[in-house]
């Protein structure tokens, strides 16, 4: 099985699809129905606290029953945890030797046995630099994890058709913004992490994660920046921002991105936006995907904090139709 090839097959016939990530305490789950001209409409979306993860087989296949999801086409989501990006420069090769050539470039890279992985890869942006290579994002992951998370599905009930990674379907919800045609930086936080996304119309221009999440920030604070540990993760994470933001005007050559779209945290969502508004001057907004998202149901932050990348998967042909 290939881990991102799934990407790019054909769309569904069955009613709409599923979005599913198995998190670390719990299902996040999105289900989305097919409309006219490859569109979907968002009819159920919510987070499924499970403390034991033993559990998980079980509540989900309660929810396959409960809504049906046998109808619907099952996209996979994997978390950033479940697979590894290696940036290289592309093998001069011809396309049917890619993979082989990959896989000797990448064996010293990672951490396991490489007759155990699966990957696949996406093209970079090339780079306005002078003699820059052509590059490549090889995503990697363990076979037997990703069998493991595929069995756990099936087995539910699910046809489990896409494997999707959290960066392409961050991509698919910022596609939707109106600032996508110039260029536009997301940024996911959770709980102890983070992510910043960099796309133009489609096209990643960098995915960087990062150890800081919204709990260390201090954002229930009444003046967060008093505490002092508070306010070192604060000022770290905007060097994160403007950093990448940076780094993709100067390589790429692309004009500067104006602005940060920030995903609803949990809680505290407006208190992070004034904090990177009026203390570091990066100028930020909600990204309230309840405005992007065609939806029969109310999208609150709790569940768009834990629920966006499965929301994503969902805009999967919509996306591909642009």
């Amino acid at each position: 099985m290939q881990l991102l090839k799934k990407l790019f097959g054909k769309k569904s016939q069955n009613k709409g699809i599923v979005g599913i990530s198995y998190l670390p305490h719990g299902l996040a789950l999105a289900v989305a129905n097919n409309v006219d001209n490859n569109q979907i409409r968002l009819n159920h979306c919510e987070f499924v606290h499970i403390p034991n993860i033993s559990e998980q087989s079980a509540v989900l296949r309660e929810l396959v029953a409960q809504y049906s999801l046998d109808e619907y086409d099952c996209h996979l989501v994997l978390t950033p945890d479940n697979y590894r990006r290696v940036n290289i420069d592309a093998p001069a090769v011809a396309e049917n030797e890619m993979n082989e050539a990959i896989r000797w470039k990448i064996v010293d890279l990672i951490d396991f046995s490489i007759d155990k992985a699966v990957f696949d890869y996406y093209s970079v942006p090339v780079s306005l630099r002078a003699n820059s290579s052509n590059m490549l994002e090889v995503v990697v992951s363990s076979n037997e994890h990703i069998k493991e998370l595929a069995d756990k599905s099936t087995q539910a009930g699910l046809q489990l058709k896409v494997i999707d990674i959290q960066e392409t379907v961050l991509r698919n919800l910022a596609v939707f913004i109106p600032e996508n045609k110039n260029g536009v930086a997301v940024l996911y936080l959770q709980e102890s992490s983070g992510t910043i996304l960099i796309q133009k119309e489609g096209i990643i221009y960098l995915s960087r994660n990062f150890d800081i999440g919204y709990q260390e920030l201090g954002l229930a604070l009444q003046n967060s920046r008093d505490d002092s540990q508070s306010g070192i993760k604060q000022n770290n994470l905007a060097l994160e921002i403007q950093r990448s933001l940076d780094y993709v005007e100067s390589y790429f050559g692309i004009p500067p991105i104006s602005g940060l779209a920030v995903i609803p945290l949990a809680e505290n969502t407006h208190e992070l936006i004034n904090i990177l508004n009026s203390n570091h001057g990066i100028t930020a907004r909600i990204m309230d995907i309840s405005a992007i998202v065609d939806s029969d149901i109310l999208l609150d932050d709790a569940t768009q904090s834990k629920c966006s990348p499965v929301i994503g998967a969902t805009l999967r042909y919509a996306v591909e139709s642009l």
